[in-house]
C-alpha cells in the first residue's frame, strides 16, 4: 500500500511538472511581445538552463555568444568567453571562426575589435592563434560558389544576375552572393549548418532587422534546425541582448512558417 502510495505520489508531481512547464512554454511560443516577455520573466534559472541544454550543445552555446558579443561590441567580455569556451573543449580556430563570421552581418570593424580580444586572450592562455587561412574560394568563384550556398539553404528561387537588371541591382547580387555567402559560408573550420546558425544570433545580436532575421529562421529550419534550438540560442543570450531584443527574436521566430 505505502509502495502504491509513494507511486501515485511521484505520478501526480510530475504530472504538475509537466503541466507547468507546457503553460510556460505555450505563452514562450506566442506571437505577442507582452506575452513572450510575461513568459520569460516567469522562468526560473533552472528552467532556462534546461531548455537551452535540450536544445543546443555546449558548443553551440559557446559560439553563440562570440557572435552576440561581436554584435554587440561587448570586447571586454570576449576575453573572459575565450577561456570558457577553450575550457568547454571549443576549438581556437572554431572561435575565430564564429567572429570572424560576423562580419558581413555586423561589421567589420566590430568583427576585427572582436577578434583582437581573442588574440589576446589565447595569447594569455599561452595557446598558438589560428593563422591558416580557412577560405577556399578564388575572386573568380566567390561568386558561383555563393550562390550555390545560398540554393543550398533557401532554395532554387534564388536568383543570379540577369541582363535586364539596374546595376545597383547587380552590384547588391554580387556582394550578397560573393561576399556573405562567397567569402564567409565556404570557409573551412566550421560546418555550414553551424554557420547559419551563427548569422542568425548575429542579427538577433543587431536588433531592429526583423525581416533579415525571419529570412535565416526560414534558413535554419531548411537544413533541419528547430525553432527551439533558435530559440535558446536567444534565451540563453539575453544578459547581452537585453529584454527588447530577446522578446522580438522570440516573436520573430515564433511568427515565422516552418
Amino acid at each position: 500500500m505505502k509502495r502504491l502510495f509513494v507511486t501515485f505520489l511521484t505520478t501526480a508531481v510530475l504530472f504538475c511538472n509537466s503541466v507547468n512547464t507546457f503553460a510556460v512554454s505555450d505563452e514562450l511560443f506566442s506571437t505577442d511581445t507582452d506575452e513572450i516577455s510575461a513568459a520569460l520573466s516567469e522562468l526560473t534559472d533552472e528552467e532556462r538552463q534546461e531548455y537551452i541544454d535540450e536544445n543546443l550543445t555546449v558548443t553551440e552555446q559557446q559560439l553563440s555568444m562570440f557572435a552576440i558579443l561581436t554584435a554587440n561590441q561587448s570586447y571586454d567580455k570576449i576575453t573572459e568567453q575565450v577561456k570558457s569556451a577553450v575550457d568547454a573543449g571549443v576549438e581556437p580556430v572554431e572561435i575565430k571562426e564564429a567572429i570572424y563570421h560576423a562580419a558581413p552581418y555586423c561589421g567589420f570593424t566590430r568583427a576585427i575589435a572582436a577578434a583582437e580580444a581573442a588574440d589576446k586572450a589565447f595569447t594569455e592562455l599561452e595557446i598558438e592563434i589560428p593563422v591558416e587561412s580557412q577560405a577556399t574560394v578564388t575572386d573568380e568563384t566567390r561568386y558561383d560558389d555563393g550562390l550555390a550556398v545560398q540554393r543550398e539553404l533557401f532554395g532554387p528561387q534564388i536568383g543570379t544576375i540577369t541582363d535586364d537588371m539596374t546595376d545597383s541591382s547587380k552590384l547588391q547580387t554580387i556582394y550578397l552572393s560573393g561576399i556573405c555567402f562567397g567569402d564567409f559560408y565556404t570557409r573551412t573550420g566550421l560546418e555550414l549548418s553551424t554557420r547559419e546558425f551563427l548569422t542568425f544570433c548575429t542579427i538577433s545580436g543587431n536588433g531592429t532587422c526583423s525581416g533579415q532575421l525571419g529570412s535565416h529562421t526560414n534558413g535554419n529550419l531548411n537544413i533541419g534546425h528547430s525553432k527551439d534550438m533558435l530559440r535558446a540560442a536567444i534565451i540563453l543570450n539575453e544578459e547581452y541582448n537585453g529584454e527588447e531584443k530577446t522578446v522580438e527574436a522570440l516573436r520573430v521566430v515564433n511568427s515565422t512558417g516552418e
